[in-house]
């Protein structure tokens, strides 16, 4: 029933004590052992207390007697999990309860009955619903008669029926154990103190000490459009309005109509939904009606509004109070088309809508700074909220407990009224206090002592304590979620004293379960927007400045919550459109370093924020170093050529090399190579690149059909020689007449190409799933093989060309022309020209890249140009031999077949990458520059390449 007494019946007693059931003989101060059977799933066994008999109330017989025992627990304290349950107020004489005790096989169970009128003074009747093991059976005595709905105690079991099928069982009723132990059962008076808690207009009653500031708030309210009320956190703004003023008007001849609202968390949906409850509309206002006030208010203003809902409800006056408006505001942003219309129910003398603020008075200079008339009309118009005088204090600290009739020592009057006069905020803590008080009166006690004041820890110490005890009846994890709530997101960054709103949204899931707990406590509250969402805050801003707790949470958290605080900035920097409003240098560490050991406590916004701005300064000092490095490497290629010495210049253009993509950087370091008596070319062995040189098996230039078919295939002997382009598969044969047939696996089948004229140039791919054809009247003809040989388009050349090539995929064709130029067709699209590449002289073969990105362009004396087919621009040029060109199978590399007299000796490979171009100049200068040389040649000291061109 509480935390240490129990009661039961006076023959349950008798039965522990080993003494008949029904024996009068009186047990009080008797010691019997309790046992706690339905807590055995929270431990190994059930726990076990020992009680002494207090009260006793002799059995009689069944139905003659109270039958009563009152035990109080000696020893140990009630086990974990034994919660007491609250007695009701009065006896029922009738609906459903719920009757407990043991059942076979487990600790116990819930029957459903029926309760009936009183049979006897001490007896009252239950009908039983249920049969056999789910009956309540003779061991029941003792257990609760419990209401269903309230949870509360409405007796205790005490007798069944004898006879087998008679369902009746009989309670002692609720009266009867408050007349047997009334020191244990008599209600305490529900406290008249609010606690943390505003007064609202229902507590009007037990609001004392505020009628002067009431009067002068009824005046003004009478006189203007706008009243502002400004004082400090905790100094009783709201329940000045809400159970000072509001009832005041309301018990006045005037037919006042109220709407109360708070800006949680956006003012103009807050104001939206209070006119459409005062309109009519449900407590949960449906979309289309919150939508439409909203509308309404933002196009004629809250003057007309107010008159439309006066004339709507056929009140005379509206009142409307925004509660904490501070809220309206943050650093960035405020609704000013609302700030408007209050400045003008401000230029008003008497007003129909009259708008109350209650505003905290930090705060109140910061709408000073906002554009328009708002700022001048609240200087204009508010009502500064004054410190209670000690005769204020003296009724607002004893007035509410006589209505309860209890008294207070005049000692303790005086200690709470001395410390809290003259103190801005310290309301909250004398309200808390009380009511602490107020918890610790014993039933049967009328005075609420000094003693107790002292117990509870005093004015200061009281909230903290109870703040301190709740934390620590919790699990050290489920602490660390409430340092966590309270850091990130229930106070403000930059203002640790005040609260700050949060949602539910923004809380982690334990996060919220943990604020859910707390508001069970009353250390935190939790509510609902006008728009759905949940939101919880601290009860009231004195906890934060009077919890020493968080006081050291906040000192440890310094660096963290400053460092947040820039972040926060700079995020509403970037919010309103300043594009300088990024993370550099230190903060961009920190903000990573944190991200990093702090990851739940950085919210997703902030988390993408310092992604975005890592990204941004990775890429500026991409840029940076590339403008470094490409002036650097102009810098060094003009030393390279004005260098005397051959091995320095080599060196030099090595250097700009590694920090270009310039073909020109490239050229240089081939020429001064060759300066030095040096190639770039190397001669291998073949192995490896057998491939790559049968690939140019596949094409056909020009001056080898001049020469004819060199007899690399041909169906018998004696007959036509051919030109075999393709694979084993796919064979495309071309004969001396300039006819194409191809074929399908064994030789002689297969399918004629037809032409207009003799072909004279051949590419394909190596499995030749691609032809083209380049004829004697200076066209091209493109092919798609499969089973069969589809012409796929035709186009006219210029001129007369000299060698074609098809990429490996077939998507690209190759055709150089005696104009000096050659082009590159789509095969994709009909042949459409997509690059013309400056060719000047006998372009003698070309070869695409394995990517398809590149080709190379072998001219007659010995020049190659490798072209980028992205950009159109040159990637290198270099000396090479006269010959057949094919890239290598990883790009790296051309190359060519190595002639030496009549035939060849390997091949000879010609590097493109920068990196193996530079190895093999290094290689051949045989040294490093010097420190000495680069201060020279360069005028600053080395710097090491950060990046090598590819």
């Amino acid at each position: 029933m509480d935390e240490e007494h129990v009661v039961t019946c006076a023959h349950v007693v008798n039965a522990a004590l080993g003494r008949p059931p029904r024996s009068a003989e009186d047990a009080t101060g008797q010691v019997v052992r309790l046992e706690f059977p339905l807590l055995a799933q929270l431990a190994a066994l059930a726990p076990e207390r020992r009680a002494r008999v207090d009260v006793w109330a002799e059995p009689g017989t069944a139905f003659d007697g109270v039958d009563v025992a009152g035990l109080t627990l000696v020893g140990e304290a009630r086990p974990i999990g034994a919660t007491p349950m609250p007695l009701a107020h009065d006896d029922r004489t009738e609906g459903d309860v719920l009757l407990f005790g043991p059942v076979e096989g487990r600790p116990g169970g819930w029957v459903l009955a029926q309760l009936r009128p009183l049979v006897k003074q001490f007896r009252q009747q239950i009908d039983q619903r249920a049969h056999g093991v789910h009956m309540a059976q003779p061991r029941y005595s003792g257990t609760p008669v419990l209401d269903p709905r309230t949870e509360s105690v409405l007796g205790i079991l005490v007798a069944v029926a004898t006879r087998r099928d008679d369902a009746d069982v009989y309670a002692i009723p609720v009266t009867s154990l408050v007349a047997a132990w009334p020191a244990a059962f008599a209600p305490l008076p529900v406290s008249p103190y609010k606690g943390l808690e505003a007064f609202g207009r229902d507590d009007a009653p037990l609001f004392f000490g505020r009628d002067a500031m009431t009067d002068e708030l009824v005046s003004a309210v009478d006189a203007r459009g706008l009243v502002p009320v400004v004082g400090a956190s905790g100094a009783g703004k709201s329940s000045l309005v809400q159970a000072g003023l509001v009832p005041r008007l309301a018990a006045g001849h005037t037919d006042w109509l109220f709407v109360l609202v708070r800006p949680r968390l956006r003012l103009e949906t807050a104001l939206a939904a209070g006119f459409a409850r005062a309109a009519g509309s449900s407590e949960n206002v449906p979309l289309s009606e919150l939508e439409a006030w909203q509308a309404r208010i933002g196009s004629i203003g809250l003057s007309a509004a107010g008159d439309l809902l006066l004339a709507a409800t056929g009140a005379d006056r509206l009142l409307l109070v925004i509660d904490q408006f501070e809220e309206t505001v943050d650093d960035s942003s405020a609704p000013h088309g609302l700030l408007d219309g209050l400045a003008e129910l401000a230029a008003c003398e008497r007003s129909d809508t009259v708008a109350v603020l209650t505003l905290r008075e930090d705060a109140f200079g910061r709408f000073f700074v906002l554009p328009g008339r708002f700022g001048e009309a609240l200087r204009r118009t508010a009502v500064a909220l004054r410190g209670m005088e000690t005769d204020e204090l003296n009724a607002a600290i004893v007035r509410p407990a006589g209505l309860r009739g209890l008294t207070l020592h005049s000692r303790v009057v005086h200690q709470l009224a001395s410390l809290v006069e003259g103190r801005a905020g310290a309301l909250p803590l004398l309200e808390f206090t009380l009511d602490r008080m107020w918890s610790t009166l014993q039933r049967g006690q009328d005075t609420l002592s000094f003693e107790a004041l002292v117990e509870i820890g005093g004015l200061e110490g009281a909230l903290a304590e109870y703040a301190d005890g709740v934390l620590a009846a919790l699990a050290p994890s489920e602490r660390a979620l409430v340092r966590q709530l309270f850091l990130n997101h229930l106070t403000v960054l930059d203002r640790p004293g005040v609260r700050r709103v949060a949602v539910r949204s923004e809380l982690r899931p334990e996060e919220w379960s943990i604020a859910i707990r707390l508001a069970n406590e009353r250390l935190l509250t939790t509510n609902r927007s006008d728009d759905g969402e949940e939101t919880v805050e601290v009860v009231h801003e004195a906890l934060l400045n009077a919890w020493g707790t968080l006081g050291s949470w906040l000192k440890e958290e310094e660096p963290f919550r400053n460092w947040r605080r820039m972040l926060a900035y700079a995020m509403r920097r970037r919010d309103a459109g300043d594009e300088t409003a990024v993370l550099t240098g230190p903060l961009l560490t920190d903000s990573e370093r944190w991200l990093a050991e702090r990851p739940s406590d950085v919210t997703v916004e902030e988390s993408r924020f310092i992604s975005v701005n890592r990204e941004y300064q990775d890429l500026e000092e991409r840029k940076y170093r590339t403008l470094f490095e490409d002036s650097l490497a102009r810098t060094l290629t003009l030393a390279a050529q004005r260098a005397d010495d051959a091995t320095a210049a080599l060196l030099l253009a090595v250097e700009a090399l590694e920090r270009s993509t310039d073909p020109a950087v490239d050229l240089l370091v081939r020429s001064c190579l060759h300066r030095m008596g040096r190639t770039e070319l190397e001669h291998v062995p073949e192995a490896g690149y057998e491939q790559q040189l049968r690939r140019t098996a596949n094409r056909i230039r020009l001056p080898e059909w001049a020469e004819g078919p060199p007899g690399r295939w041909s169906t018998a002997p004696g007959t036509t020689c051919h030109w075999t382009l393709g694979d084993e598969n796919t064979s495309v044969l071309i004969d001396a007449r300039g006819s194409v047939r191809v074929c399908w696996g064994a030789v002689g089948s297969g399918a004629a190409v037809p032409l207009a004229a003799p072909a004279v140039m051949a590419a394909c791919t190596d499995t030749a799933t691609a032809l083209c054809l380049g004829t004697e009247a200076g066209e091209l003809h493109f092919y798609q093989i499969t089973d069969s040989v589809e012409k796929m388009w035709r186009v006219a050349l210029p001129t007369a060309a000299t060698c074609v090539a098809v990429d490996g995929r077939g998507s690209k064709v190759a055709v150089s022309c005696d104009d000096g130029v050659t082009r590159v067709l789509s095969a994709q699209a009909d042949g459409d020209e997509v690059l013309a590449l400056a060719s000047p002289g006998f372009v003698e073969d070309l070869d695409f890249a394995p990517d398809g990105l590149s080709l190379a362009v072998q001219m007659a004396g010995g020049r190659v140009t490798v072209w980028d087919l992205t950009s159109g621009d040159r990637r290198c040029e270099a000396e090479a031999p006269e010959d057949h060109v094919a890239f290598s199978a990883d790009g790296a590399h051309l190359v060519f077949p190595g002639r030496r007299g009549n035939h060849t000796d390997g091949v000879v490979r010609l590097p493109l990458h920068a990196a193996r171009l530079a190895a093999l100049a290094r290689e051949a200068a045989g040294r490093d520059l010097t420190d000495d040389e680069w201060q020279r040649h360069v005028g600053i000291p080395p710097v090491t390449a950060q990046r090598a061109a590819g």
